[in-house]
Formats: C-alpha cells, sequence, structure tokens
C-alpha cells in the first residue's frame, strides 16, 4: 500500500505542472482508487472495531483526498479562467471593454488569493497567478493602445521596439495581441502611447486654434468725423491671443514636437505677427484720429505747419487705405498677416511720429512764446491755436490765461461783425476797464495775446500814474468812482505810505500830535465810507467801498498801534515790517516794501475781488513768504484746515499784482506734470500755489524738490535762460512757488529732507478770529462791529467747548466768514433793524440747519444769553415757499412745515456756499429735500440741471481721469466729463454735481480747490475745468466720520435730523397713493394708533439681527400692507376690523420680523408678550407667539401656520442637505418672500449659516413661471469689486430704446445676491460692490464703465441674504433700508424634531426595522437635539477654535449617517443608540483639538445617554473600546454601513486594501497603527456620503494625503489632485 502512496505521490506532482493535458481526466481515475482504497479502508477498519484491534490511522490517504479536493477545486479555477480569457481572445481588439475585463482579471485575482495557503506552492497556482497578472499588465498596455491618439507611425515605432513585425488591422483580435508577449514591453508601450496622447493633444490645440482663428473677427466702429471704420479695441482679443501665444511657445518646449513642428511654428509666426500688428495698428489709429482733427480739421495749424500738413495728408491716405481694406477682410489672422503690412504700419508709425514730434515741438514753441500756455490743457491749447485768427472764439479761454480777465471788448465795425481791434477787458465781476490804447488782435494767437498782456499791464499802470495825482484833487470818497478797484486800493495804500512818512517828518520837526492827528483823519475817511456802505450802490461799487474798507481798517490799527507804543521814527520795526506800496515819480513805477525786501509791483489786472483781513497772523505770514522770495527761497504756510494758508499767499500776490495759480495736488500727479507746471511759472513769472502739497506720492516728491531746486539756482545766479529737466528756456525772476499742507490728515505723506530745505515753513494754526470779523462787519456795513464781533466770537468758542461732538460741526474761519455774508445781505435787505437783531437772526438761522437735535437747547440757551430778550422772527419768502409747497405736492409727498423749512434752508446754504453737504442718516429724508428744491425750480421755469453718482462707485482714477504713463495719454474720469459738461452749458438755470455716496478723503481731497474759493478743478492733464456761479456741489451723505476737517470746513451743513422728518410724511404719501378712500380713512387711524407707541419701545427693547434704520420698518409695513390688502381679500365695503386685523398681522412682521433669537433671550417671544399686554383690540389664539398665525383670507380668522406646512415626501436618493423640509417657520418666509418679490420690492433674508436660507430662496425663484421671471445668481466674495458686479449685472440686460437696459423681452429679472456683507470693506468704511446697487436702488441707474455714459436699469428687482456672523456683520444702513428684512433663525425644537423625526421614520419603515426599534425613534430624535443644544453652548467659537460652529449642516450629518444603516447593521435599539454615538462622535468630536475638549464631550454625550434611555450603560461602556462603523466593515467590495467587529478584522481589511491599491497604483509604504486606521475610516465615511466634502486639518506628513487615497481607492473613486501653480485661475479649476 504504502508504495502505492509514492506513486501516487510522483503522479500529483505530474498534474500539479501547469501545463498539463486534460488533467481532469486524471484526477478522475485518482478519486476512482481513492474511493476504492477508502471503502478497502473501511472495512478493515470495521472489522479491526470487532477484533479490538488497533488500525493505524493512514494520514496519507486523508491527505490524498484532501489534496485531490484541493487540486479539483485549483483546475475548476483555472477552466474558468483559461476558458474565459480564451472567449476575450476572439474578440476583435478594437472592441475589447477593458475596464470590464480589468475588473474581471481583478475578481479572478481576488478569488485565487482566496484559495488554501498550500496550493499556493504548486506550479499549477504561480502558473495560474502570472497568467491572470500577465494578463492584467497586457490589458492595460492593450488599453493604451486602443488610444484613438496612436497613428500608423506609432505601430511601426512599436515593431521597432519589440523586434517583431506584425500588421494591425481592424480584424485583429485580443489573442493576436496577447501573443505580442505585451506584459514583457509594457514600458515601451506607455512610452509609445504617451508619445502618441501628447502628440494628440498638440493636434487638437492646433485645430482648436484653427476654429478659433477661423471665426475671430474685428469689429469696427466709425470715426466720429471723417467715418472712416475704425477697429474697436477688443480686451478679449488681446487676451486669446496672448494665451494661444503662450501655449504656442509651450509646445514648442515639448519634446514630442517634431511631427508638428512646421505647423506650429507657422501658427507662431502668424499670431506673433497678428500681435505686432495689432499692437501698432492701435498705435496707428490712436495717433491717427488725435492728429486728424488737427491737420485735416484746422486750417491755422495747416497754414503754420505745412510741411508736415502734408506729410499726414499722405498718412491719411494710407491709413485709410488700410482701414478699408480691414473692414473688407473682417478675420484677424487673415487681416493682420496680408504680406507687408506690418511694414506698412511701422512705416506709418515712423511718419505720425514725426508728425506728432513737429505738432509737439510746435505747441512748445508756441509756449515758450507764450508761456502762459503751460497752464492749459493740450486740447484747450489746440482749440485756441486752430481758432486764433478769430480772437472771439478765444476769448472763453481767456479766464484760464489772466488772473481776472473774462472776455474783451472788440470795435464794433457797422453792419459788419466785430473786428479785431480789442478796446478794454472785463473781468469776471464784470467791472469793465477800456485799454489805455486799443489793442490789435489779428496774426498769429500767441504774437497777440502777448499784445493784450503789454496792453493789461500798461493799462493797470496807467491807472496808478494819473490815480495817485488825483488823489488830492478831490475828496477821496469821490475819486473812488473814478478808478478801476485796483487802481483805486494801491492808489489809496500808496497815499497810507505817504501821508504816515509826512507825519513822522512833522513828528522830527517837533509837531507832536502829527499822528494823532493823522489817526483822526483815518476814523473820519472810515466812517464815510461805512455811511456810503449802507445807502444804495451797485453791486461792483460795494465791492470796491468794501475791500477799501478792509485795507483801511488795517491802516488805522497800524497808525493806532504806533501811537500807543510811542513810535517817533520811521525807522521803527512796527513800520518796516509793515507791506508799504510806494510811487517812484522817476521810474513811473509802483514798489512794494516790507522789511528789507523790495518788489516792482506786476500790474496784473486783478479785477474786483474782495481782500482778506490783515491781523497779526498775516503780517507774519507775509514777512516769512517776502523774506524767503528776497532770499531766493520758497515759502510754506502749514496748519490745520481754514487757517487761511492758500488765501493768504493769493492775498500777498493780489497786494503786489503778480498772477497766482492755484493747483489742488492729488496722487494721480506724476513728476512729468509737475514739471510742466514748474516750467510755466519760471517763464511767465507767476506765482504757484501747490495746494495740499503732500497728497503727492513721495517717489515725485524727490523729483520735485530737483525741479524746484534748479529753479531757485537760477534766479540766485540772476541768469536770463536756465537748463531745466534738459532743455533752454527763459527765466523771469518774479516766480514764487508756494506750497500749503495740513499736517497729519488721512492720505497724507511725509516731506523728502531735500525738499523740506528749499522751502522756508510758517505756521499759521490759530486765526485772529475776533479781529477778523470785527473788520469783516465793519466792511459789511456795520457800526457797533466791535462789540458784536465779540459776542460773535464768544458763541463759537462756546459752541465748540459746549455742544456735541459731531463730525460736521465747524466753527472755523470759513463758518464764521459764511455767516457774515448772511449778515451784511440781511443788513442790506432791512437796514432799519437794530443791527444786533440781524447778527443774531443770520447767527441762528444760519447754523440751525446743522445743529442736531439733542443741541438745539443749548445752542438757543447760548444765543439767548449772549442776545439777551431778543426775539427776532425767521426772514421768509413766502412766495418761494409756497413753490416749494406747490413743487413737494407736486412730487406726491407731504408739504409739512418742518419739511418745507429744510427744503427753505437748503435753498439759503446754496445762495452763500457753493458746496453743500446734505446730511442725515438713512430715510430721513435727504433725498426728497433734494428733489423738492429741484422741482420748486423747474416750477419757476429756471431749468435746473441734475447730475448724480456715486464716488465710490469707479476708483479714484476712473473718477478724476489719469495719464497713462506709458504713453502720456490722458483718460477722462467720470467727475470731470460730468462737471465739463456742465460748465459748457450756456444758460444761468441752477446746475447741480450730486455726489451721493460715503465720503473718504482720497477722492474729496482732490476737490478742494473746487469748494474754496478758488473754485477750479485742477486735473493731473494741466486742465483747469472752472465751477461756474451757476453751478453747485452737493454730497448727500448719512456721517462725516471719516471726511477730514478740510473738506468740512469747506462746505455748509444741512443736516437732517431723524425727528424732523419721523415717520408720519411717508406713511401720508404712501396712503395718499391707495386707490379706495374707506381704505385711507382707516389706515391713517389704525397707523396712528399703532406706530407711535411700537416706534417708542422697539427704540429701547428689542433686539434685531441687524441694526435697520427705523424708516425702513415703517417702509416695510407699507410694503407688506400693499401686498395682503389685494381687492379679492378686502372688498370696497368691508368692515374696519377687517383693515385692523390686516394691519396687525403686517405690523408684527413688519418690527417683529427682524427680532433675533440669541444665546440668552428669545426676542420674538419676547415682543410678542409685548404686544398681547399692549394692545388687546386683536384677539390672537392663546397658544404660541404671535408670530405662529397667519389670516386665512376666506374666513378672516387667525390659522396657524403649520396647516400650510405641505407633505413631506421622503427621496431616498437625494442627499439630505438638498431637501426642504418646510417648517412653519420657512413657510411664513416663503408666503411673504413670494407676495414681495411680486410687488418687485426687495427682500433680504437674515440668518446665520445653516438656516437654509439660500436653499429657500433657491427653491422659491426656481419655482416662479420661466415665462415671465428670469433669475441671475449672484454669490458674493471677499475680492468682489464694483466694476466685477457691475459686469455681472449686466450681462442678462440688453439694451432697449436710448439708454435703457433691461431684461430681454417682457421678462421681468431678478438679481439674487448671496452673501451681501462678504465683500471687503475699505479703510473708510464703504463695501465698493454696494454702491452700485445702491446707486440703482436710489436713481435707478449707473454709468457705463468705459464710456462713461449713463444707463437706465428698468424691470429688475432683488432678493439678497446674508449671514450676520460672517463678512462685515452689518451693511451700510442706506443700502438696508430697502430691504425688507426677515430673519430666518435656527428652526425651533419641535420643527427639527418634526423635520427629522418624519425622515428617520420614513427610513426606519421603508428598511422593514424591527416594530420595536421603530417606536424608539422620537427618543432618539430627543436625545439628538439635547445634545445638539448642549455641544453648541458648550464649544463657543475662539480666536484659536474659531471652527467650532456647530450648526443645523451638522445635524443634517448625523442623520445622513444614521440613514445609512440597514436592518442587519441596526437590529435593536441598543444598536441604535451605538449607531447615534459613533455618528455624534464623527461630526462633532472630529472637530475637536484639545485633550480636554475630548474629556468633556465625552462627559456630557454620557450624561445626555443616560438620561435618555435607561439601562444603557452597559452598551456605553462597550462603545468606548471600539464603535466604528464604516462601509467595508464586512470586507471590501460591496458597501455596507456596519460595525467593526475588532481591531484585528480591521487591521486586515485595510493591510489587505493597501496591497490591493499598491498592485495598482504608485506604491504607498504605509504603516496602519490604530490612529491611521481610524482616520482611514472617517476620510471614507465622508467620500461614501452625498455631497460629502472634507477638509483635513494637521501639521505636514501627518498622512493627510496618503490616507485619503487609500479611503478613496476603497471607495473605488479617483483621486485628482490640483497642482498649484503661477497665474492658476478659474479656467484651470473647471
Amino acid at each position: 500500500m504504502s508504495c502505492w502512496m509514492l506513486y501516487s505521490q510522483r503522479e500529483h506532482i505530474v498534474f500539479c505542472r501547469f501545463d498539463s493535458i486534460d488533467p481532469h481526466r486524471v484526477l478522475d481515475a485518482r478519486h476512482r482508487e481513492i474511493q476504492q482504497m477508502e471503502s478497502t479502508m473501511a472495512s478493515i477498519s470495521e472489522a479491526a472495531g470487532l477484533f479490538e484491534v488497533n488500525v493505524p490511522d493512514y494520514k496519507q490517504l486523508k491527505q490524498c483526498r484532501k489534496e485531490v479536493c484541493q487540486l479539483k477545486e485549483l483546475w475548476d479555477t483555472i477552466g474558468l479562467v483559461t476558458s474565459s480569457i480564451h472567449a476575450w481572445e476572439t474578440t476583435r481588439w478594437k472592441e475589447v471593454n477593458v475596464e470590464a475585463l480589468d475588473w474581471e482579471c481583478k475578481r479572478f485575482a481576488r478569488h485565487i488569493r482566496n484559495l488554501d495557503k498550500e496550493v499556493r506552492a504548486w506550479d499549477a497556482f504561480t502558473g495560474l497567478e502570472n497568467m491572470v497578472l500577465n494578463t492584467l499588465t497586457s490589458l492595460r498596455a492593450v488599453a493604451e493602445l486602443q488610444n484613438p491618439a496612436i497613428r500608423e507611425r506609432h505601430w511601426r515605432q512599436l515593431m521597432q521596439a519589440m523586434g517583431a513585425s506584425f500588421t494591425m488591422d481592424e480584424d485583429a483580435t485580443l489573442a493576436h495581441l496577447l501573443q505580442l508577449q505585451l506584459h514583457h514591453f509594457e514600458d515601451e508601450v506607455r512610452g509609445i502611447v504617451d508619445k502618441a496622447v501628447k502628440e494628440m493633444a498638440m493636434e487638437k490645440t492646433l485645430k482648436e486654434l484653427q476654429t478659433t482663428w477661423a471665426s475671430r473677427e474685428f469689429q469696427c466702429e466709425p470715426h466720429p468725423r471723417t467715418n472712416v471704420p475704425q477697429l474697436q479695441s477688443d480686451e478679449d482679443l488681446i487676451e486669446v491671443l496672448e494665451d494661444n501665444q503662450v501655449q504656442l511657445q509651450n509646445l514648442m518646449m515639448s519634446k514630442y514636437i517634431a511631427f508638428f513642428l512646421e505647423d506650429v511654428s507657422g501658427w507662431q509666426k502668424k499670431l506673433s505677427t497678428a500681435d505686432a500688428v495689432i499692437s501698432a495698428w492701435f498705435h496707428v489709429q490712436r495717433t491717427w484720429s488725435h492728429l486728424e482733427s488737427i491737420f485735416i480739421g484746422s486750417e491755422d495749424i495747416r497754414a503754420q505747419l505745412p510741411q508736415d500738413s502734408k506729410r499726414f495728408e499722405g498718412i491719411d491716405i494710407d491709413f485709410k487705405e488700410l482701414a478699408y481694406a480691414a473692414q473688407k477682410t473682417p478675420n484677424v489672422v487673415e487681416a493682420t498677416n496680408k504680406p507687408g503690412l506690418y511694414e506698412k504700419l511701422e512705416d506709418l508709425q515712423s511718419r505720425l511720429y514725426l508728425c506728432e514730434k513737429a505738432l509737439a515741438e510746435y505747441l512748445d514753441t508756441k509756449r515758450l512764446a507764450f508761456p502762459r500756455f503751460y497752464f492749459l490743457s493740450s486740447s484747450d491749447l489746440l482749440d485756441t491755436l486752430s481758432n486764433g485768427t478769430a480772437p472771439q472764439q478765444v476769448q472763453r479761454h481767456l479766464s484760464k490765461l489772466f488772473d481776472n480777465m473774462a472776455k474783451m471788448q472788440f470795435q464794433p465795425d457797422a453792419g459788419e461783425p466785430p473786428t479785431k481791434i480789442s478796446l478794454g477787458m472785463y473781468s469776471k465781476e464784470g467791472e469793465y476797464v477800456a485799454f489805455s490804447e486799443p489793442c490789435d488782435c489779428s496774426g498769429r494767437v500767441e504774437i497777440w495775446l502777448n499784445r493784450v498782456l503789454a496792453h493789461m499791464r500798461a493799462t493797470v499802470r496807467h491807472g496808478m500814474t494819473e490815480g495817485v495825482v488825483a488823489y488830492e484833487e478831490k475828496p477821496r470818497e469821490q475819486w473812488l468812482f473814478d478808478y478801476p478797484a485796483q487802481v483805486a486800493l494801491t492808489c489809496t495804500q500808496i497815499w497810507w505810505t505817504t501821508e504816515v512818512g509826512i507825519a513822522f517828518a512833522r513828528l522830527e520837526e517837533g509837531y507832536e500830535n502829527a499822528m494823532k492827528d493823522y489817526y483822526k483823519k483815518q476814523v473820519a475817511q472810515l466812517k464815510t465810507l461805512i455811511t456810503m456802505l449802507i445807502g444804495h450802490l451797485s453791486k461792483g461799487d460795494r465791492q470796491k467801498i468794501m475791500t477799501i474798507c478792509t485795507i483801511d481798517v488795517h491802516a488805522r490799527d497800524v497808525v493806532a498801534k504806533m501811537i500807543a507804543q510811542k513810535v517817533d521814527s520811521a525807522q521803527a520795526f512796527l513800520w518796516l515790517s509793515q507791506l508799504r506800496h510806494r510811487w517812484d515819480d522817476e521810474a513811473k513805477h509802483c514798489f512794494a516794501n516790507i522789511c528789507d525786501a523790495q518788489f516792482l509791483y506786476s500790474y496784473e489786472y486783478l479785477g474786483n475781488t474782495p481782500r482778506l483781513v490783515i491781523t497779526p497772523l498775516t503780517d507774519r505770514c507775509y514777512i516769512t513768504l517776502t523774506q524767503s522770495l528776497h532770499l531766493t527761497m520758497s515759502g510754506a504756510p502749514a496748519g490745520p484746515a481754514g487757517t487761511g494758508k492758500t488765501e493768504t499767499t493769493k492775498d500777498l500776490g493780489r497786494a503786489l499784482g503778480i498772477m497766482v495759480y492755484v493747483f489742488n495736488c492729488s496722487e494721480q500727479m506724476d513728476y512729468k506734470s509737475c514739471g510742466n507746471i514748474y516750467k510755466g511759472l519760471a517763464q511767465t513769472g507767476a506765482w504757484g500755489c501747490f495746494d495740499e502739497f503732500n497728497r503727492i506720492s513721495v517717489e515725485v516728491l524727490s523729483v520735485v524738490a530737483v525741479q524746484v531746486k534748479s529753479i531757485q539756482d537760477a534766479i540766485r545766479d540772476k541768469k536770463q535762460r536756465f537748463n531745466f529737466l534738459g532743455e533752454e528756456i527763459s527765466l523771469d525772476p518774479s516766480v514764487g512757488i508756494f506750497i500749503t499742507m495740513n499736517p497729519g490728515y488721512a492720505g497724507r505723506t511725509e516731506l523728502p529732507e531735500n525738499l523740506k530745505a528749499l522751502f522756508r515753513p510758517c505756521a499759521m494754526v490759530v486765526p485772529d478770529f475776533e479781529l477778523i470779523c470785527e473788520i469783516m462787519l465793519v466792511a459789511e456795513g456795520f457800526t457797533e462791529a466791535r462789540s458784536l464781533a465779540r459776542k460773535f466770537i464768544t458763541l463759537y468758542q462756546l459752541c465748540r467747548e459746549l455742544l456735541s461732538k459731531q463730525d460736521h460741526y465747524d466753527w472755523g474761519l470759513r463758518a464764521i466768514k459764511s455767516v457774515l455774508v448772511v449778515a451784511g445781505s440781511l443788513k442790506r435787505g432791512d437796514p432799519d433793524r437794530p443791527e444786533d437783531q440781524v447778527l443774531m437772526r443770520s447767527l441762528r438761522d444760519f447754523n440751525i440747519p446743522k445743529i442736531v437735535t439733542d443741541d438745539i437747547p443749548v445752542f438757543m440757551g447760548l444765543i439767548g444769553d449772549l442776545f439777551p430778550a431778543l426775539d427776532v422772527p425767521r426772514r421768509r419768502d413766502l412766495n418761494f415757499e409756497a413753490l416749494v409747497r406747490k413743487a413737494v405736492v407736486d412730487l406726491k409727498l407731504q408739504a409739512e412745515d418742518n419739511f418745507v423749512l429744510k427744503v427753505v434752508q437748503l435753498e439759503e446754504l446754496l445762495a452763500v456756499r457753493h458746496s453743500v453737504f446734505v446730511v442725515g442718516s438713512a430715510g430721513t429724508g435727504k433725498s426728497q429735500v433734494l428733489k423738492s428744491l429741484h422741482k420748486t425750480y423747474q416750477i419757476m421755469k429756471r431749468r435746473p440741471i441734475w447730475a448724480d453718482l456715486n464716488p465710490k462707485a469707479v476708483t479714484n482714477d476712473e473718477l478724476f481721469g489719469i495719464i497713462n504713463p506709458a504713453t502720456r495719454e490722458w483718460k477722462d474720469g467720470l467727475f470731470s466729463s460730468i462737471m465739463r459738461e456742465l460748465a459748457n452749458i450756456t444758460h444761468d438755470g441752477p446746475k447741480w454735481i450730486l455726489l451721493d455716496g460715503d465720503i473718504d478723503p482720497m477722492w474729496t481731497e482732490s476737490l478742494n480747490t473746487v469748494m474754496d474759493d478758488n473754485k477750479v478743478l485742477t486735473l493731473a492733464s494741466n486742465e483747469r475745468i472752472p465751477l461756474n456761479p451757476t453751478m453747485r456741489l452737493l454730497f448727500e451723505v448719512s456721517h462725516l466720520r471719516t471726511a477730514t476737517p478740510a473738506t468740512v470746513s469747506r462746505a455748509g451743513i444741512l443736516y437732517i435730523n431723524p425727528a424732523d422728518l419721523g415717520w408720519n410724511p411717508p406713511v401720508s404719501s404712501w396712503i395718499d397713493r391707495r386707490e379706495m378712500k374707506t381704505e385711507r380713512a382707516n389706515l391713517t387711524v389704525l397707523f396712528d394708533k399703532y406706530l407711535p407707541t411700537c416706534l417708542d419701545t422697539l427704540r429701547t427693547r428689542f433686539k434685531k439681527i441687524i441694526p435697520i434704520p427705523e424708516q425702513s420698518m415703517v417702509q416695510m409695513l407699507c410694503h407688506l400692507l400693499e401686498c395682503l390688502l389685494a381687492e379679492e381679500d378686502i372688498p370696497a365695503d368691508c368692515p374696519k376690523e377687517t383693515y385692523e386685523l390686516y394691519f396687525v398681522f403686517a405690523a408684527i412682521w413688519a418690527f417683529g420680523g427682524a427680532m433675533v433669537q440669541d444665546q440668552l433671550v428669545d426676542y420674538r417671544a419676547e415682543f410678542s408678550r409685548w404686544w398681547l399686554t399692549e394692545f388687546k383690540t386683536v384677539k390672537f389664539p392663546s397658544q404660541g407667539t404671535i408670530f405662529d398665525y397667519y389670516i386665512d383670507p376666506a374666513t378672516k380668522k387667525f390659522e396657524p401656520w403649520s396647516k400650510l406646512i405641505p407633505q413631506f415626501e421622503f427621496d431616498p436618493e437625494m442627499p439630505l442637505q438638498a431637501c426642504l423640509v418646510h417648517t412653519s417657520e420657512t413657510i411664513r418666509v416663503c408666503y411673504f418672500l413670494e407676495r414681495l418679490v411680486e410687488r418687485r420690492r426687495p427682500v433680504m433674508l437674515v440668518g446665520t449659516a445653516g438656516t437654509g436660507k439660500s436653499v429657500l430662496v433657491g427653491t422659491k425663484l426656481a419655482s416662479l413661471d420661466a415665462e415671465e421671471y428670469l433669475v441671475k445668481n449672484v454669490p458674493f466674495n471677499y475680492y468682489t469689486t464694483s466694476a466685477m458686479l457691475q459686469a455681472v449685472l449686466e450681462k442678462p440686460l440688453e439694451k432697449k430704446a436710448g439708454r435703457n437696459y433691461g431684461p430681454p423681452g417682457n421678462k421681468k429679472l431678478i438679481y439674487f445676491i448671496d452673501d451681501m456683507n462678504m465683500p471687503q470693506v475699505d479703510a473708510y468704511g464703504t463695501v465698493q460692490p454696494h454702491t452700485i446697487i445702491r446707486q440703482h436702488l436710489d436713481y435707478g441707474h449707473w454709468y457705463d464703465q468705459s464710456k462713461l455714459s449713463l444707463k437706465e436699469i428698468k424691470n429688475v428687482q432683488y432678493v439678497s441674504c446674508m449671514n450676520p456672523t460672517a463678512g462685515s456683520f452689518t451693511i451700510n444702513p442706506r443700502l438696508q433700508r430697502h430691504f425688507s428684512v426677515f430673519v430666518l433663525s435656527f428652526p425651533g425644537a419641535d420643527a427639527l424634531a418634526s423635520i427629522y423625526g418624519t425622515i428617520l421614520t420614513q427610513h426606519l419603515t421603508f428598511g422593514h426595522f424591527p416594530v420595536a426599534l421603530q417606536k424608539s425613534s422620537p427618543q432618539l430624535i430627543n436625545l439628538a437635539l439635547t445634545f445638539h443644544q448642549k455641544i453648541a453652548t458648550t464649544f463657543l467659537p475662539t480666536v484659536i477654535k474659531f471652527h467650532y460652529v456647530f450648526n443645523l449642516r451638522d445635524f443634517a450629518n448625523i442623520f445622513q449617517g444614521i440613514l445609512f444603516s440597514s436592518v442587519e447593521c441596526v437590529k435593536s435599539t441598543q444598536d441604535l443608540v451605538k449607531l447615534y454615538l459613533h455618528e455624534s462622535n464623527r461630526v462633532y468630536r472630529d472637530k475637536m483639538v484639545e485633550e480636554k475638549d475630548f474629556d468633556l464631550f465625552d462627559k456630557i454625550q454620557t450624561e445626555v445617554v443616560k438620561k435618555i434611555f435607561d439601562d444603557i450603560d452597559e452598551t456605553v461602556e462597550q462603545t468606548r473600546s471600539l464603535n466604528m462603523y464604516c462601509h467595508f466593515a464586512s470586507g471590501i467590495g460591496e458597501p455596507k454601513y456596519m460595525p467593526v467587529q475588532s481591531w484585528q478584522l480591521l487591521t486586515q481589511t485595510l493591510v489587505e486594501a493597501l496591497e490591493n491599491h499598491n498592485e495598482v497604483n504608485t506604491v504607498m509604504d504605509l504603516v496602519l497603527f490604530e490612529d491611521a486606521m481610524r482616520h482611514v475610516c472617517h476620510i471614507n465615511r465622508i467620500l461614501e456620503s452625498p455631497r460629502g466634502n472634507a477638509l483635513l486639518v494637521g501639521v505636514g506628513g501627518s498622512g493627510k494625503q496618503s490616507l485619503t487615497r487609500l479611503a478613496a481607492f476603497i471607495s473605488s473613486m479617483d483621486v485628482f489632485q490640483i497642482t498649484l501653480r503661477k497665474g492658476y485661475q478659474i479656467p484651470d479649476f473647471k
């Protein structure tokens, strides 16, 4: 028997070989033999049993039996595998579904691995395993070779690599491929396929290029003058072009380029040509269109530049030819790749450059010939030059060239147009001065302008010569009227110096009272002037006398001071330090002396303008500035706003008869524009005063220092000509450069040292208010000036100290000045009234508009103390008030006295100040005040014009324009273009520029020169746009927190208190618009009954989720009533109770809709309790709060919202997060949302994260009728800017008639703005994107970003959401007020219980879980809710643990996990609790970061579970050691959510998974310790759940990536990794 066994073993080896033939037959034979032996064996042992003999065990036999079985199984598997593979081999290789086969093979591999361990040693097993693995590898190669990228050439390369030849045609089967032993050549195959794929990608790129450029066409627009087609610059085109060039560049660098080299380099050439041609073309086109109007359009210039005009005509013909040709071939590549085109353009460019250069040189020669041209912008200069032969046309630029010459008088010619002989000049005030001899204005413009300049100076000088002589011939008050104001004033000053000189001479002769006598004479002269001022004078004469008066008072005071100090010599410093004018008879010139400096008077005609009051501070400033000029330095007055820095500099210039240019410096100025100004100043000898100099950026300032120094050095060296910035220019030594600065304001820089050294500083801090006030009162004609001035200044000092500190209060010099102007006009209007009454009235009526309600009593008290027992009525213009009332009623507003008063105050302010701030909180009626005054002007037929813009909706450069640093081209700004348009309108109606937006120093400071007495907007292009007398700047702002004092002091202020208007007028206006009479009456009563109480209580008691302006709640009440009081619900004859019912319903939502439920108090419930105790007329049901009910339109009874809730059907396919389960909370928000959207009212939902705002709005908007509504989602993020937002908002709009835009057809467009408060808040508290929305909501339009034209936007409305605990928390109240706000609070416990109860019950029923288990679901929900509450209140977010936010999304995630379970997983209540514990650990505990948080969490968890479930202790204990559910607990393959039985099993599963992963993917060497396994389970759980996104936080190298790859492999998901690089953008991410 043993010998048989040996034989058997030997044969066994034979059919363990993998290549044995027909193994099953041999196996059968052996099986029969063994069976026989087994039966023999059985009988033997039976016999032995009878004889009780021990029989050996025959181990070998059992072994044989076992091995035969194993062999059978092995060969069965082999059979299965080989037959499968053979079956596959017959398939055509192109049709092989590699994925399916691959999957099968992997299944075989798993099956083989599951065979017994002993089999693995046998040859048959290794053969099988190799066969499967080789097939796997070959299949991979086949998959690669199936790639459509493989072309014939690649097969040839493959044959070379394998050293075999074969033919691959359509009919070749898989067998052919497998015979090639591809598994030996895997790398070669991969290399070749890789190459093929790369080449295919190239092919695709090239195809894409072809399609892109086949369809790309140029857009043309006709040139405005000549209609030549011009290419429109298309940024998109340039971008595509650049991208494609980069793509081609990358292709060229690829190592697989060889095959496509020709194509790629061809395209590269085409596109680079296109690029070069396009940029050249635009350059040529730009220059051509700029020069065309000059060289073709202007005869004068053609005459003066004949050669260049000839050249340009040639260019013109060539360019037009090219332009028309381009129009015929619009395709970009074709058009740009015409042979020789680029060369033509280059040639045009060089020729144009010559023309440009000639033009620039020409302009420069003109500027050198008449240096004042430096202060014109190029466009103005060209205009002047091209009209040079028509002096009447040039007149409009005179005011920019001369200090005060508006137009000239030309000699009339009978019946003909006036001649070119000019007889005299007019100032801006209308003073006419005849030239001393007529001036010929013919010939070239720069020559005759120089002639005019000379005539102007000669005339002033001639006037002085006569005036000085004639002074003594008649009384001064008569002599005054014979001469122009400037001459009269200067001669007065000359005579004062002379007379004081005489007095000193007589003192020396011993006549002691000489000075006192002269003093008496001065006082008498002054009295005469004051008497004249009270009488009737023309406007010009009054101004002249006021100016002389102002200077006389100073002269009188100087004399008085010398008498007091007993000065007896003309050499005393007190006298020398005065600015003294003297007339030199030999030279016939006027000189001005101060200390040891002497200046020649410059005779610039100054017109009839007021002069400053001279105070000790002015004197000090004069001395500093004149000394700095004397020492050839420059002066720099510095000090806070409103101390008179710029004005003193200008005044000193006026005293010396010199032209002073004021420049408002802004950050848009660069060194070239500064250099041009200095070039002009140096040649004209005028003074430049650079206001707010330290707003220029530091880089520019250091260059400026060099420029200023070169001018100063030239003056010092007494040069006639000097080199400035590489140019020879002439020098007029009277030039002065002054800079004024406010130290330390927002947006200011510190001056560099090399610049400080050139300027002598002069501090101007506290002006002599009382003196200024007194002298101005004198000049206005007040006799008791001194005592009144003291009262005036005392009042302002007390106001500064005693009134509250408001941002818009300004008690400085500018404020004082404007009140004095008012006082003067009041005095003249009512000459018989006592002076103290006049002053008191102007102080009171001019200040009251800006004082806030709380300060009024204090202010009135102060006035009462200073002017006791005076009660003067307001000065009223009743006709005007009647017109205002009419206007207000026309606008369907309420003409309340308070409101009319505000309109009148605005009108009064506009009469005195040309810039006015209308300040007030949102909804106080600012816009309505402005509209009412505008309407009043319309009724008065004054043709008012109004342009509004929001300055913060564009950037600063877009507002004021900017010079492109590269091309020096000027791009106009929005504000400057509006201002220029208005300045060019000739009629004298009021023209307003309304700037409605937050004030910030960056843009308001650029308006400083417009807002003060200069009234000029100076742009970086050197253009100066004047603010005409009829133009006004209005600012509509809610606060002046970010404004600098420089801004506040420059404007008048109308402050509108919330109490001025109150809620009544808007409500009454709304009621008036309702049709039914009964309704109007009922509503009025109801508003009066409910509103006052509600608003009073709301101010103090309840906390709202976001601050909502009061006005906005009242507005919301009206909007809700609009929705509710629909015709069908409320018939005309219904009782007033019905109205009250609906009114109460609307009121509780308007006032209580925004109540917050925070962690301490539920303000909604508080409000409900308060309401029920306060108002008892309308009865509410007794359960719940007043917010739980709605009115059933049929029965007019309160019904709970829950009646409206539709039945929820649980759809197991849909992820939980996307389910909207309605609760009474969501139903009521939907109810209002639907109605308000229908009425086109903006709505805002506010709530914390995870309360379902976006889902709710999304669902609601998606259900709207698509025929009628269009929805555009606009999600905001931190980086949204107004430009981006405007582009998004404009996308769905199309152009309608004119400048109207709207959605296509008659649809209504709803913008859904999500996360309203996410965008960045700038340094001054503005959120840029909001400004656009606000501009649209307030005015219905916004501005086109490139054309700067208005776009009226129609038929759009807004719905928005925001989270008050994220982003900027709140938004600007002026935007907030437009929205009706509803809070979407965290659903209450009942709501959550009902939502999740429904879901859980349905899951348990569908899954056929045991009934006992189904009964415990309410308990589980209770547990979940209690626990969630506990966690959310215990673990609060801190700075470090900012992610400790537990909201509804977490709650949903827990239930998502429970919904994975099936009957096998959860058999009893204990199991359910275990599962819940696991899910809550996953959702809450995995967020925790500290050990102590873990412990606390576990403690709370145990407590809560024990409280709600009985006898659960041991379950909880078990879970402590191992409680892990995962989708692969019962092995990888079919995901089933089951508990993990033990760590060993889990380790085994994961190690296997890792091995499998490594076989197929890149190898990862992981050691799976306990934590790592936990993490894999956690990650896998998230990946398996719908919408499961995971954020893994941990230090580098803690295994985030590799564990994710493993978890993804288990769920058979693909891993795609984003590699970030420079320039990674949204398209790459897509």
